[in-house]
This record gives structure tokens, sequence and C-alpha cells, in this order.
């Protein structure tokens, strides 16, 4: 059977969260180290551990790598125990000083999976009301130290924790896009959200989760922000999977709308078309119909650049990497223009500010 690593992945995934009880292949040694690296740049080591305990002996992969996966597997489980405490934690902290709270993303995405403990956690994205000022007010009461992020303009004020947990708290429930800022309609995406705070859910694990409708406005603009400027991993892609498998149909909709309000229509088409891609989602609990041509350049920017773009393997060959840069830009102009536009001209500003420095150093990339 013809097969590509990408593929082979997906089908890894698809049996890791009980979509498909079939996995067609049987990778070669060196394969499965390639899926293990694969696993690890998508930030799905977790997850994706939980399909090979179902596989025959015979297609599982190699003893040793299998060990490291497990240890792998197992640390995450830590961290996700850890994060919920914390989580419960600075819920129950604010709540006593009046604030109210809820957990975005991460832990409340979590809990959604098949194995809540599998995804791979990165901080905690907590939202308290009451707006900056007062936010503030309440972290420096804590005495809390190091604080990132200290402006009414930027959405969360961040820290890092005594138990080096990197903590992002609210004071908007969102971030604005570069496409709604250059639309006027951050307010308005606020006043959409904040609204869906009103309909919080006590979890076992402590802490608040907001509404499945809220989640899904939320997450699809961070999602879409993120996808066509830094690069997402598939951890990104599951989140929203997950979301909307757990959806109705008037939250769907209601979604649908909102993102043709926000000049969203086809980069959420080539969101859904991703999803159809990699976890065969039906047309049904789609946002929209999908877009096979859009999807196909956040697929492979997908696979390329891993987490938020962090996990991106760089060329040597400096002009070739700056050929492939623009070309890989270039490709989201169909979907988003004002995002291409956005991003072209931040890295020609860039590139122009730095040739002083570069002439100094005498080279060519920094």
């Amino acid at each position: 059977m013809k097969r590509s690593l990408d593929e082979m992945f997906c089908g890894l995934l698809r049996v890791a969260l009980g979509l498909s009880q079939v996995f067609p292949y049987i990778p070669t040694p060196k394969e499965w180290q390639a899926l293990y690296t694969m696993a690890h740049r998508q930030t799905l080591l977790g997850v994706v551990y939980n399909a090979l305990a179902r596989l025959p002996k015979e297609s599982q992969p190699p003893h040793l790598l299998m060990l490291l996966w497990a240890r792998d597997a197992e640390a995450i489980r830590g961290k996700n125990l850890l994060f919920n405490q914390e989580s419960a934690r600075y819920t129950k902290m604010f709540a006593e000083r009046g604030f109210r709270s809820a957990i975005l993303k991460g832990q409340a995405n979590a809990r959604l999976y098949p194995d809540p403990l599998s995804r791979h956690p990165g901080d905690i994205d907590i939202w308290v009301s009451g707006g900056y000022e007062k936010v503030l007010a309440l972290l420096q009461g804590l005495g809390i130290q190091n604080l990132e992020h200290v402006t009414p303009d930027y959405h969360d004020i961040e820290f890092v924790n005594e138990n080096n947990v990197l903590v992002e708290v609210h004071h908007k429930p969102t971030s604005a896009t570069y496409a709604v800022r250059l639309n006027k309609t951050y307010d308005e995406v606020l006043k959409v959200l904040e609204p869906e705070l009103e309909n919080l859910t006590l979890t076992s694990e402590g802490f608040y989760s907001p509404s499945i409708r809220f989640a899904l406005l939320m997450q699809l603009v961070h999602l879409y922000k993120h996808a066509l400027l830094s690069g997402v991993s598939l951890r990104q892609y599951t989140d929203y999977y997950i979301l909307l498998t757990h959806s109705t149909e008037a939250d769907r909709q209601y979604t649908w709308e909102f993102a043709k309000k926000i000049g969203m229509k086809s980069g959420c088409a080539a969101i859904m078309g991703v999803l159809g891609r990699v976890f065969k989602l039906p047309q049904d609990k789609m946002l929209c119909k999908p877009s096979r041509f859009y999807s196909r350049v956040l697929y492979k920017s997908t696979f390329a650049e891993g987490d938020f773009g962090a996990k991106k393997a760089y060329r040597r060959n400096v002009l070739k990497r700056w050929f492939d840069d623009r070309v890989q830009n270039l490709r989201i102009f169909p979907i988003a223009p004002r995002y291409y536009i956005y991003k072209e001209s931040n890295y020609w500003v860039k590139t122009i500010s730095l040739i002083p420095e570069r002439i100094r150093r005498r080279k060519i990339a920094l």
C-alpha cells in the first residue's frame, strides 16, 4: 500500500481517538522513529500513544521506542494532573476574593477527550472577571511576581508560578486577530463572547469551563489567527474536532454566522477541510462546506511548522529558506488577503530595520 508519513500519522490519530479500529500500515523501524518525531512536533505524543496498545504486536514500534513513548505519555499524564490541580487552586483563590473565572482552551478541552490525561498541556489560560485594572490589582495583591503584558491593550497578564507552570490570566476572553482589528469589529466580538461567560460549568476537576458555543467561537478565532500567522500543531485541530463533536447544530450555525460576519468565511472552510481530511469529520458536523483547495495550504503548513511555528524545520540554505517562506506566505493570500498583507509587511519592515545590524555583524541571516 502506498503511504506517506502524514497519512500514517493521521491513521494513528484516528485509532487513538476511537474513530477507527484499523491501522492499515506496518511501519518500518525507521518510519516508527519518524512517527514518534512527528507526534512530538505536533504535541500529540500522549494522545497517539493510546493507539499503540491497540495495535497487534507485530505492528507496534520497536521495544525501546515503545518504552520511550510510554515514558513520555506517563509524563504527560502527570503534567495534566498538575495543571488540573493548579487550575482548581487558582479558581478557588480568585473566588475567595470575589472574582469569577473560567479555564479557556487547555484543561477545559482536555476533559472532553476520550482520555482526558493524554492531551499535551502547554499553559493555563484562565479568564477572570472585572477588567484589566481589577485583575492586575488582584494579581499584585496576591504577591505574584514577574508579571508580563501589564498593559490594558493586551488581552492577558502572564506569569510563571512556583511550580514552573505558565499562567495566562485573561481580562479579555480573546485576543483580536489582525482581520478583526482591520474590520473594527473587536468590540463586537467581545460582545458576542462575554455573555457566554455567564454559562459556566463547575467541572469535577474543580474549575469552571465555558459553554461549547463560547469555545467554538473563541477557539475558531484563535486557530484561524495562528494557522495563518505562525502555524499551529495538529493538537489545536484535534481540540476543535473534539469541540465540534460535542456541539449542537444550533451551536455550529451560530458560530458559522459569526465567522462570516468577521471575514473568516474562506479561513473557516479551509479549517473544516483539514478536519475532514485528518479526522474524516462528516460535513453535517462541520461549520460550513469544506474547501479542499484552501485546506491544502493549512494541512501542509501544519506538518511543516508544528506547534505555533516553534518546531518548523528550517533549511540551512538561507536563500532557499527565504524563497520558501515567501512562497508559503503567498499561499495564504486567497484564504485571507489581509493576513498576507499584514504578515509580509511586518516581515519587510523588520528586515529593513535590521540592515544596519546585518552589516555590523557581516551576516545575511541573524
